[in-house]
């Protein structure tokens, strides 16, 4: 009965592991909809290179512009015509680009991690209207081994062949002396031997 009820007691704990790794994944899952939900456009861009937002305000006018980062209600950028407060965010200056005709797209330059959310672009023409963008950036795979690692590895293994061939040398060497004084020491040793013998009898 006791190894049964420890059976149990195992089966549940795993049922428990199981289901706790399953709702963990549920709120990773929903975590990760609730970023984009609601986003027009998802624009996806790796880290270092430059994302273009798109946005569909009307063409060849100067608009009321301005782009925002959702969270932190950060300006990004903007074009307001007579307007020429400057209120951008300091970790995107001179780091975007804005299309005033056409279409009002936004370019950041460089992106990184951080710059990963959903933005908002704002546009008038009558009443405000609005555009959202969530941009996810990927981050860069970074070469295990680069060229001059490489060369440097290489260097190593030339280095390490040719002290490896100059012991194996010397070994050699050494035998070979070694074998020649032990031949010479027999040859002197019979020598003697046999003249000892040749006076003896």
């Amino acid at each position: 009965m006791k190894s049964s009820g420890m059976s149990l007691s195992s089966g549940t704990r795993t049922r428990s592991a199981r289901f706790g790794g399953f709702t963990l994944a549920l709120v990773l899952l929903s975590t990760t909809c609730a970023c984009t939900d609601g986003a027009d456009h998802n624009v996806t861009a790796r880290a270092g290179e430059a994302a273009v937002l798109p946005c569909t305000c009307p063409p060849n006018q100067p608009p009321y512009l301005v782009w925002q980062k959702v969270v932190g209600d950060l300006v990004v950028d903007h074009y307001r015509g007579d307007d020429d407060r400057d209120d951008q965010a300091e970790e995107y200056r001179n780091r975007t680009e804005l299309k005033l005709t056409e279409n009002c797209s936004l370019t950041i330059l460089r992106v990184n991690t951080t710059d990963q959310g959903l933005y908002t672009c704002y546009y008038r023409k009558g009443p405000l209207r609005r555009d959202s963008i969530y941009l996810e950036v990927t981050a860069v795979s970074v070469d295990p081994q680069d060229p001059g690692e490489s060369r440097s590895v290489q260097t190593t293994v030339v280095t390490s062949s040719v002290c490896v061939l100059l012991v194996i040398v010397i070994i050699t060497v050494a035998a070979a002396v070694y074998v020649g004084i032990v031949r010479k020491k027999r040859r002197s040793m019979n020598g003697f031997a046999g003249g000892t013998l040749v006076r003896s009898v």
